[in-house]
């Protein structure tokens, strides 16, 4: 597979020659980015999911609007956040996992 790079003045180009290994591993990155599935961290403030809030991490704010939580690619990043911000002292904290589509956010499990 033969891939053109161009500088940013457009003044030259060269062929950049990929190995399977490369070839596999953007195939894989390109997969793992078209994934859906994405983490938020929410709080149940009334069991039973009568009302849940969502963690929005660059404000260190919760907000019962799924739409301004903070997204993660990765459950166990999640899973450490949790943790972090429970401290062992807080039950009501978990995760939930949610997709994204034609921008709506909709919740698919809630985990605990």
């Amino acid at each position: 597979m033969k891939f053109r790079d161009k500088n940013f003045n457009d003044i030259g180009e060269q062929d950049v020659e990929l190995s399977q290994d490369q070839i596999h591993e953007l195939k894989r990155r390109i997969k793992d980015l078209q994934n859906l599935v994405r983490y938020v961290i929410y709080s149940e403030i009334i069991p039973n999911g009568r009302w849940r809030l969502f963690l929005n991490i660059s404000d260190d704010t919760w907000c019962d609007d799924l739409n301004t939580a903070t997204l993660f690619k990765r459950q166990h990043i999640a899973k450490s956040i949790v943790e972090k911000y429970s401290e062992e002292k807080r039950k009501d904290i978990s995760i939930a996992k949610i997709t994204i589509k034609n921008d709506k956010r909709k919740v698919l499990k809630y985990l605990r």
